[in-house]
C-alpha cells in the first residue's frame, strides 16, 4: 500500500475500497482519549530502550488507537494494513483541519 492517503477538505478518505470520514466535531471524551494516545512516547523509559522496530510497532499501535477515538468507522474496523506513516499522515491532517484536537 502506498504511503499517500488523500483526505478531502471534508475529512473523507478511502482505504481498500472503504470510505471513512473524520467528523468536524468531537465529544470531550473523544478529545481526551485522542490527546492521551497521540502524545509522543519517550524513546527511553526508565529501564527500557525501544529498538527502531519496537518503536515503529508501538507508534503504529497508538496511532491506530487514537484514530479509532475520533473516526467512527475505525472503532469497529481500523484497517490493519495501514503503516505507521499512513496513520501519521491522518493525524497530521487532523492537526491541521480539526484544531479542537490539537
Amino acid at each position: 500500500m502506498s504511503d499517500a492517503i488523500f483526505i478531502t477538505v471534508d475529512g473523507v478518505f478511502e482505504i481498500d475500497g472503504r470510505v471513512y470520514r473524520i467528523p468536524e466535531h468531537f465529544s470531550p471524551s473523544e478529545v481526551h482519549s485522542y490527546r492521551a494516545l497521540i502524545v509522543p512516547l519517550p524513546d527511553k523509559r526508565p529501564g527500557t530502550t525501544l529498538a527502531a522496530e519496537q518503536r515503529e510497532i508501538t507508534d503504529t499501535f497508538f496511532y491506530r488507537r487514537a484514530a479509532a477515538c475520533v473516526i467512527p468507522e475505525f472503532r469497529e474496523n481500523a484497517p490493519e494494513s495501514l503503516s505507521r506513516d499512513q496513520l501519521l499522515s491522518i493525524h497530521r491532517w487532523i492537526g491541521r483541519h480539526r484544531p479542537t484536537l490539537g
